[in-house]
């Protein structure tokens, strides 16, 4: 006759009650309560961000078609070929006489100020007449205080304009004279001959 052996019936409810137990135990370890803050970086209002308002832009007068300025409106003229500006008279410009032309000016840019000077520049793509180059005379103002006068071309350089808060215009006269060349032959030899110059408008910006 075999005899069977029973297993103790406690033994097993205890293994299985403290595995319970220690299952428990886990989840509360791992529940924790949590937080946190977020900070949008800019200038303290809901749209902005790191940049936007850094825009740097200074405009000059517009022009229409015929290259006449247009008081009141704005361009960019920021190409290598510049914009084509309408000096009346400059070209039939004879010896003795002098053309000028107004050319305001802003800074246009959202917060930034702007440092701007002026040159006179060869014109790009473009050879001058040596002689006629070398006669013309600038005369530069700035909202009618002279800046230089009656210099040659390779003067005009550098000229501080000043500087100029958003918003803020200024207004450049500039008169091109051609001297007389003190005789008949002299003067004649102008005839027919071109100078190409543009007029360079260089801004930097400061932070306010």
């Amino acid at each position: 006759m075999s005899s069977q052996v029973s297993k103790p019936r406690g033994t097993k409810r205890l293994i299985i009650a403290g595995g319970a137990t220690l299952a428990i135990g886990a989840l509360v370890t791992a529940a924790a309560f949590t937080d946190f803050a977020n900070l949008n970086l800019g200038n303290g209002t809901d749209d902005s961000g790191i940049g936007g308002n850094n825009r740097f832009n200074i405009q000059v007068v517009g022009t229409d078609a015929a290259g006449n300025p247009v008081p009141g409106t704005w361009q960019e003229a920021n190409t290598p070929e510049g914009v084509n500006v309408n000096v009346p008279g400059a070209d039939s410009i004879t010896p003795g006489e002098t053309v000028s032309v107004e050319i305001p000016f802003r800074n246009e840019s959202p917060r930034l100020t702007a440092d701007i000077q002026f040159d006179l520049q060869d014109r790009p793509g473009k050879t001058s007449d040596a002689g006629i180059a070398a006669a013309l005379r600038y005369t530069v103002e700035l909202d009618g205080a002279a800046l230089i006068t009656d210099a040659p071309q390779a003067s005009v350089t550098d000229l501080v304009l000043g500087e100029y808060l958003t918003g803020e215009e200024g207004t450049l006269k500039l008169s091109i004279s051609l001297p007389d060349q003190g005789s008949e032959a002299a003067n004649n030899a102008l005839q027919a001959q071109v100078s190409y110059v543009q007029a360079h408008f260089d801004a930097s910006s400061i932070t306010p």
